[in-house]
């Protein structure tokens, strides 16, 4: 399977999950993509999402580089300019968030590319 077909696989098992979630009320999930859609919001996290991307695109180890980097930056974003303590919640809603942000910017790469 092409990384095309791949990523689109991901996508739609993503928005699948979501999508069941509101329909059947699961309040966890509901208040977990709320705040990853508060987190999108955010110019900081957006914005080196987005350099991080094209930065270390070709490496071998992509995605885990990418997975240390939004650890990185989530632990910055909520002690440094929030000013308060790394809840587990907060880091991986940033952290999911500077993921999808990624993934999102890869797939209209291949897109585009294409």
């Amino acid at each position: 399977m092409n990384k095309t077909k791949t990523y689109f696989a991901i996508l739609i098992i993503a928005v699948a999950i979501i999508a069941i979630a509101y329909v059947f009320n699961i309040g966890q999930i509901k208040s977990f993509v709320s705040m990853c859609l508060n987190y999108a919001g955010n110019n900081i996290l957006t914005t080196t999402a987005a350099i991080c991307t094209f930065i270390f695109i070709g490496n071998k180890n992509y995605w885990l580089i990418l997975l240390g980097c939004a650890l990185i930056i989530s632990l910055i974003v909520q002690v440094v300019i929030s000013g308060h303590g790394a809840g587990v919640i907060n880091t991986l809603a940033q952290m999911t968030t500077f993921m999808s942000i990624a993934f999102l910017m890869n797939l209209i790469k291949l897109i585009i590319n294409k």
